[in-house]
Order: C-alpha cells, then structure tokens, then sequence
C-alpha cells in the first residue's frame, strides 16, 4: 500500500514559514492542513490567517486551509473565499480541545452537542462551492459519544474524516483508544486519514499493521523532535551524523526566517524557545540541553548557546527505541 503522509496543523507551529523550510530541508509529508482560520462575521478572517494559505505563496508544499468556528453562514462565506482564491478543499476543525476554544462551542465544543452539530454541517455542506473535510476528536467528554458523531459525519459528502482517538478533555495526555477506534472504524464510511502519538517508524508500523485499510497519515507535534518520519515511512534511512547536520540546518533555517519576519530581539527569542519545547526531544537529554536556553533574551547569547549546543555533538534521540 502506498501511505500518504499528512502534517497536522498546530496554531503557532505549522504556519507558511515552518512548512517552506520544512520541505526545503526533508521530504515525505505529501500535504499540509494549515492552522486554523477563524470564521469571522460575514465570512471575513484575520489577515495573518488569510495570508498564510495564499496559493501563490504555498508552492513547496500543498495545503489545505482549514477553518474554525460556530456558525454556519459565515463558515460557508469563508469556505467560498477560499474557493475563489484556489482552494477546492476546506478542512473544518471539530477536535480542538483547549477549553477556551470549547466552551464557545467551536473545535471539540460542539462534539457533545450533536443536533447543533448536524445543522452546522447541513448548511456548510449545502453552501459551499468546494468540498469539506473534517479533523474531528472521538467526542468532547466520552468516547461514546462517537457512536452519535459517526451517523452524522456519515450522512455527508466529505472528502475525509481524520479521527484524533482522543477525547477533547484529555487533550494530549493519556494513551489514543486503539481499541475503540479499531471498533468503530468500519463504520465509517470516508476515508479515514489517523492521527494522533505518531511518532516514530516502529509505531507507524505498528499502527498500519493494526489497521491495514488506512493509507493516509497525519504526523503532529512529533514532526518537530522527528522530522525524519514521513522520509523514513517511504524508505529512507538516515545516519546519526546526517540527521544532526540536518537538524542544525533544520534550526538555523527556521531561525533566520524569524529574525527577518520578526521585529525585536525579544520576540525572536520568545518564538524560538517556544519552538524548542519540542525540538529538544530530537535529541538525548533533550531537557539538560535547553535548560540553558530558557533564561536567554537576547539574540547574541542565543546564538552562542545553540552554537555551543551543536559544537558538543548531542546525541540525536532514538524514537524506535
């Protein structure tokens, strides 16, 4: 079976920049769902939002734009912008699980609301010029409530249904339910694109023997520490040393970018230990080696301590371990 191979939007990660050094740098992710375009009165967006799934600017790597919100109009007025603007395919977020986000209904905070939720996509599916996607959690407070989801998601002409075997109140903490989810799975009927603790070629294929009729994958928060993965599921190999070269160049890319994007030193700082959060796991001892970072603000002693960092030849983390 030929595997396609997704990257998951991430608010904050996965923006236009990461995806064009990403695809500079390594190979294997086969397209992108953008961060989330919040669905603003009448069908207007952030421009931030907008520019980030500009056709002409997305050319290394495909992408589709999703969107987030509670009412259907404007979702469907946004969804035909996009259209306009080149995109035939809109993802609509249901699995985001942060309460803020949840408790106005949006992401997963519609989930436990399922009539609402049939309504909503009753009117986007009937409104829009294109063709909708969905990203959705099992449920927002138990996996049962998957059982009334899938009628719903199943009633509609979808492209795919990408299914985070989570709920939306256990964010990212306990284990994907693998059993409930292998239960649940044949009732689907979209294609079915998996997510969720991807995060190393001996889980993938664990996984993928597990469910044999899945072809398409989507990698999260582990692309950062691993951006191997997607290579190595289609055949690549990579040695220690060249997986270190690779995620210095990976780094000083993704850093060059935001010292021309960004204004103060500050700032620059700020956004790159956020993006240290997870690439720190690429490495062995990953938390000693950013410890020191954590306290830099300016951006001479930033680049000192990641020169220092890769000088010392840190051992690159083993995922199949």
């Amino acid at each position: 079976m030929t595997h396609r191979i997704w990257l998951a939007p991430m608010q904050g990660y996965t923006e236009l920049l990461f995806r064009d050094v990403y695809a500079e740098i390594f190979s294997g992710v086969d397209i992108a769902i953008s961060p989330f375009i919040s669905a603003l009165p009448e069908g207007r967006a952030k421009d931030r939002e907008w520019n980030d799934v500009l056709p002409d600017d997305n050319t290394k790597m495909p992408v589709i734009p999703q969107i987030m919100g509670n009412v259907a109009e404007d979702l469907a007025l946004l969804a035909n912008r996009l259209y306009d603007l080149g995109h035939p395919v809109v993802n609509i977020n249901l699995g985001c699980p942060y309460k803020m986000v949840a408790k106005k209904k949006k992401g997963s905070g519609i989930l436990c609301f399922p009539d609402e939720l049939d309504a909503l996509l009753e009117t986007l599916v009937s409104r829009m010029k294109g063709r909708l996607s969905i990203k959705t959690r099992l449920g927002r407070h138990t996996r049962e409530e998957f059982h009334t989801l899938i009628p719903i998601y199943n009633r509609y002409p979808l492209e795919d249904l990408t299914v985070h075997p989570r709920t939306g109140i256990q964010m990212y903490t306990g284990e994907p339910d693998l059993a409930f989810f292998e239960e649940v799975l044949p009732e689907i009927r979209h294609r079915v694109i998996y997510n969720g603790d991807l995060w190393s070629l001996t889980r993938f294929e664990a996984l993928s023997n597990r469910f044999p009729s899945i072809s398409d994958w989507m990698i999260g928060r582990w692309i950062l520490p691993n951006p191997f993965l997607p290579a190595e599921i289609k055949g690549a190999r990579f040695e220690e040393e060249e997986k270190l070269l690779l995620l210095k160049r990976f780094h000083d890319a993704i850093y060059e970018r935001q010292v021309e994007r960004l204004d103060g030193p500050g700032h620059v700082t700020s956004v790159m230990k956020a993006f240290w959060v997870y690439f720190k796991d690429a490495f062995e001892h990953g938390d000693r080696l950013f410890k020191p970072l954590r306290r830099i603000s300016d951006i001479d002693s930033y680049e000192a301590a990641v020169a220092q960092l890769f000088a010392g030849k840190p051992a690159v983390a083993d995922f199949n371990v």
